[in-house]
């Protein structure tokens, strides 16, 4: 029989996807709103939630590919039902960025060389990847406004979007950092790799 994994994914590997592609979209759908209320901040969970989930599943992984496929399904979702809500040309732009840092975070956590990294070191490598994909999400957006106001409108609204940009790249950092303690008691859960 031939093999049926899709892009080479066992089992296990489409499972972990799965499951942690739902709990990213099903937090999004229900704590996101209440928690914008709260502190009226937007795209919290995502940001909180999202990079945290990427951690966690690069990490059980071990595999390239495996954290952009989760970023580009819980982008999709959650993009095609906010999209009903709010200006789909903006969430288009956000969802890609959420998909570009969900590459982004893949490339950097599977460099060759992060595996001779130690403890401190390699934390301090995950806090760099958390603001370098953080950075690149916020990337579509910022373009399309640019696009949108032209430069002039944007240079205008450039405080408002960059505390947007700074506050995104923060909950980005405090996603991945709040996995870092709990990633040793995550490994009993931990796919076998082949290399």
């Amino acid at each position: 029989m031939r093999n049926r994994n899709w892009l080479n994914l066992s089992t296990k590997e489409i499972a972990y996807i799965s499951v942690l592609s739902a709990v990213w979209i099903s937090s999004q759908f229900y704590l996101g709103p209440i928690i914008g209320r709260i502190t009226q901040m937007h795209g919290m969970v995502n940001r909180l939630v999202g990079w945290s989930l990427m951690l966690i599943l690069a990490e059980q992984t071990g595999k390239f590919g495996r954290v952009s496929t989760m970023a580009a399904i819980a982008s999709l979702v959650t993009r095609i039902v906010g999209s009903q809500r709010a200006d789909p040309l903006e969430t288009f732009f956000v969802g890609l960025g959420y998909a570009m840092g969900g590459l982004t975070f893949d490339l950097f956590f599977f460099f060759p060389f992060t595996d001779s990294f130690q403890r401190r070191m390699r934390n301090s490598y995950l806090i760099a990847i958390a603001v370098f994909s953080g950075t690149i999400a916020a990337l579509p957006y910022l373009l399309s406004k640019v696009y949108f106001l032209g430069i002039d409108g944007f240079i205008l609204w450039f405080p408002l979007n960059s505390y947007r940009v700074a506050k995104d790249i923060i909950l980005s950092v405090l996603g991945v950092s709040i996995c870092l303690p709990i990633l040793p008691c995550l490994n009993v859960w931990r796919l076998k790799t082949s290399k």
